[in-house]
């Protein structure tokens, strides 16, 4: 073996080491702290622990599994398969969503072997997890991302050299990507018919393509006559973005999570690594041919779709912003980065920076958790798990995240096999898991969530046994028309309190009214999303 062969294997190495350390440092993070600080992440949690009671010799609940209505059934069965194996919903969440970060590098590098560029371009993926989808808790989309990545692999491997097995594949994968989100379905639907017409591949392998995506388009179909999205009592179903708006939020979502500047100052780093990998593509000339027509087709279409895609439909929102990250993942597969020392110091830099991101990401994790939800295990612990649960978030705001990061906390009661907790995504017409119509709970307005006003004396406290109070406020008064509620506990921005008794005869013919009318004096207006 030369010394030049030798060389070539140890420098191999050292690269793949640096991409195994980036990729790990990614998902570490994620033990950082039991109540991660993503907004929609308890609502997860919630329905895996569900679906595993759900499951043949579980407990059982007030719920139904909704097969034709759902794509997020993937992630909420896996989730569910590791809450049984763990016995413990949040941590199966925690290892699922590690094993999501560790797939995203892994996925873009397969996608990369398969259109025969530079492996080493994998270290910029790391950092592209920990985006603004991933800080709202979309963690669906989120773990769709690796699928359509391996996907849109396979499809070009298929495209090169077709076997029967490889058509099964995509059969197969592509299923698995609709039930995972519809969004990324709609992406690989689109950039394959894009490859297809750039490379003209034979006929017999259009028709072979064509039957392989067949059973999970006719699955989309279904899905989308359905109406799965929208809401009846909707004025309008559809909202959309200015060009401009969409343009300015696209750095923003690509890194922005935390309130510190880091995560910034990490962004303007890997921006920085990448246009040095760029200037060395363009300064080289690259050719436009038909294959170059092919690596360029995810991101023409990723971007079609970021300013064509509605901000909503219905009650699914952010759709065009959480596709930022992507647009900035495709870009990649343009780069062609040397051997020379401008290359690896670009490559080099960009791993260092993926580390410190993962560092800060963990170091605000564990900060959110310890001054929001420290002590929230024990409080939900005083609920005894046939009880009904509701949440009312009158301040919601963190010093630590962009977005309020722990609105759904009283989802974590289901989570430990409780009965019902309010308010839930189970009330909505996309989410996997429905509430049956005999244990629907009150029918406020949609996302009351973040409406705590919404919650009313009579008819909530009739449904729920414990409300779980955020926020500096006593929303219970002694003459309420509704159902008495006590303080029982506390933890940090938690007051957890319990029905003890009927309404004093003396309000008994008093109208239902809010929990804020009157409304508590230092109600705090910060609860708008």
């Amino acid at each position: 073996m030369s010394e030049a062969t030798v060389d070539a294997i140890e420098s191999r190495r050292s690269w793949n080491v640096l991409f195994w350390l980036t990729t790990l440092a990614s998902a570490a993070p994620l033990f950082a702290a039991r109540y991660l600080p993503f907004t929609d992440l308890p609502e997860h949690v919630a329905a895996m622990a569900t679906l595993s009671d759900l499951a043949p010799g579980g407990r059982g609940a007030s719920y139904e599994i909704a097969l034709g209505d759902s794509q997020y059934l993937v992630y909420h069965a896996a989730g569910a398969l590791l809450t049984r194996a763990f016995g413990d919903a949040i941590f199966a969440n925690q290892v699922l969503l590690s094993l999501v970060a560790i797939a995203w590098p892994l996925a873009f590098r397969s996608l990369l072997r398969a259109f025969e560029r530079d492996e080493r371009i994998a270290l910029f993926a790391p950092m592209l997890f920990w985006s603004r989808a991933l800080a709202i808790g979309f963690l669906p989309f989120v773990a769709s991302v690796p699928v359509a990545l391996y996907a849109l692999a396979l499809l070009v491997r298929t495209l090169r050299e077709p076997s029967r097995g490889r058509w099964m594949g995509l059969a197969l994968v592509s299923t698995l990507l609709f039930y995972t989100h519809a969004s990324s379905f709609l992406l690989f639907g689109l950039v394959t018919a894009l490859v297809v017409l750039a490379r003209r591949p034979a006929w017999r392998h259009v028709l072979a393509l064509s039957a392989s995506l067949t059973p999970s388009a006719l699955l989309a179909f279904s899905w989308w006559r359905r109406g799965s999205l929208h809401l009846h009592h909707e004025t309008e179903s559809v909202v959309r973005m200015s060009v401009g708006e969409t343009l300015t939020a696209m750095p923003l979502w690509t890194f922005d999570m935390w309130r510190s500047h880091v995560d910034e100052a990490c962004a303007a780093a890997w921006w920085l690594a990448f246009g040095v990998a760029l200037f060395i593509v363009l300064r080289r000339a690259p050719k436009l041919d038909r294959e170059a027509a092919v690596l360029a087709a995810p991101f023409a279409v990723t971007l079609a779709l970021y300013f064509a895609t509605p901000f909503s439909v219905g009650m699914a929102g952010y759709l065009n912003l959480r596709l930022a990250p992507l647009l900035a993942l495709f870009a990649l597969l343009w780069l062609r980065p040397g051997r020379d020392r401008l290359s690896n110091g670009a490559l080099r830099l960009v791993a260092v920076t993926s580390c410190v991101a993962a560092i800060h990401a963990g170091v605000q994790v564990r900060a959110a958790e310890r001054t929001h939800a420290e002590g929230l295990g024990a409080l939900l612990e005083q609920v005894p798990r046939d009880a009904k649960l509701a949440t009312l978030n009158f301040d919601a705001r963190s010093w630590h995240t962009k977005f309020l990061p722990y609105v759904f906390a009283g989802s974590y009661h289901r989570a430990r096999g409780g009965e019902q907790a309010g308010y839930s995504f189970a009330d909505l017409p996309h989410w996997s898991v429905h509430h049956k119509a005999e244990a629907r709970p009150p029918a406020w307005a949609p996302h009351w969530a973040y409406r705590p006003c919404d919650f009313s004396y009579r008819e909530g406290g009739a449904h729920y046994d414990y409300v779980l109070v955020q926020g500096d406020v006593a929303p219970f008064i002694d003459d309420a028309p509704g159902p008495r509620f006590e303080p029982v506990a506390r933890a940090r921005a938690f007051t957890l309190y319990r029905k003890t008794g009927p309404a004093p005869a003396s309000a008994e013919a008093e109208p239902d009214r809010s929990v804020c009318a009157p409304p508590p004096a230092n109600v705090h207006a910060s609860v708008a999303r």
